[in-house]
């Protein structure tokens, strides 16, 4: 079960039980939370979701991993060249078809397309999330620089 729930006073529950998974992250806000502050919980939120998305989606994700060794598979340096011929595999009928093998559903091959196209950019080493260490570093260097 996920819950999210809105109270009176300001602020941000965000509580998900399913089995053995248990997560509850919560932040009250008042005049002195920055806006920072709360960015870094909803991006912690994000990315717990994120994970477990794909978890609970009814696709073979392994299938879908070796579609994206297809298209690239990480060796050292990026070259422009492997961003250009990556992204015109993505957009392949090929690649249609490969991912009609995973399910014939029209909305279900557009999600996996959108999990794929973000699979192989991270590779790429296109950040496509801002992830909760990125933000750490911001707010750490903010501070240094304001006090």
């Amino acid at each position: 079960m996920i819950i999210i729930t809105v109270k009176r006073e300001e602020g941000i529950q965000f509580r998900a039980r399913k089995g053995d998974w248990f997560v509850v992250k919560k932040m009250e806000i008042d005049e002195n939370t920055e806006d920072i502050d709360i960015a870094r919980l909803l991006i912690s939120i994000d990315e717990t979701l994120d994970r477990k998305i794909l978890e609970y989606l009814p696709f073979d994700m392994k299938k879908l991993e070796e579609i994206a060794d297809e298209i690239y598979k990480k060796k050292g340096r990026v070259k422009e060249e492997d961003i250009l011929e990556a992204i015109k595999k993505l957009k392949s009928p090929k690649i249609t078809r490969r991912l009609k093998e995973i399910t014939d559903s029209k909305e279900g091959v557009e999600i996996l397309r959108i999990i794929l196209n973000r699979m192989v950019l991270e590779r790429l080493g296109i950040k496509t999330r801002i992830d909760t260490k990125l933000i750490e570093k911001f707010i750490e260097k903010e501070m240094l620089s304001k006090g």
